[in-house]
């Protein structure tokens, strides 16, 4: 287990804007994420939006062929099966991180933000572990925006431990 189970990644924005809107609800990638079922996950929109805009909770990470995470993850992907095909492109196993409970932070910390609070900081390419300092930066003043709608049987997102903190 690790010290602080959140982590961020970057994401295209429009990609972000569908995992906060429900249509997108399964992040794809080549390499392993070492994180864990129920890590929170923070969702850094990369420029010209450059914005902390949502988190999500990992409800699974599955590992497989290509064609296998197509033909299991296909609906839930966000893209055509030819930008999955591309993307996957010379890779024989691809990872599949099925996300729950995903909301939009408000108001969604900028790249500016994140540097003078933390010096040195840079969003990552792939994912970055988040530093227990790091979080309570980007959850002070933060609000999450509620959920109102059902695409998951998950509502959980795991924040018990830092409810206090938004309180």
């Amino acid at each position: 287990m690790f010290d602080c189970p959140d982590i961020l990644i970057s994401l295209a924005p429009a990609y972000t804007k569908a995992i906060l809107q429900g249509t997108k609800t399964v992040e794809l990638r080549r390499r392993r994420v070492h994180a864990e079922v129920g890590t929170r996950v923070w969702l850094y929109s990369k420029v010209p939006t450059a914005r902390v805009e949502g988190i999500a909770r990992i409800e699974q990470i599955y590992e497989g062929n290509i064609k296998g995470l197509w033909s299991e993850f296909s609906e839930g992907v966000g893209i055509s099966k030819t930008e999955f095909e591309a993307y996957f492109k010379g890779c024989s196993k691809g990872y599949a991180i099925v996300l729950a409970g995903a909301r939009a932070v408000i108001p969604a910390p900028d790249l500016q933000t994140m540097r003078r609070k933390f010096a040195g900081f840079h969003p990552p390419q792939f994912f970055k572990r988040l530093e227990p300092e790091e979080v309570k930066v980007l959850l002070k003043g933060c609000k999450l925006q509620s959920q109102n709608r059902d695409h998951s049987a998950s509502r959980s997102i795991g924040l018990s431990r830092s409810r206090a903190i938004l309180e």
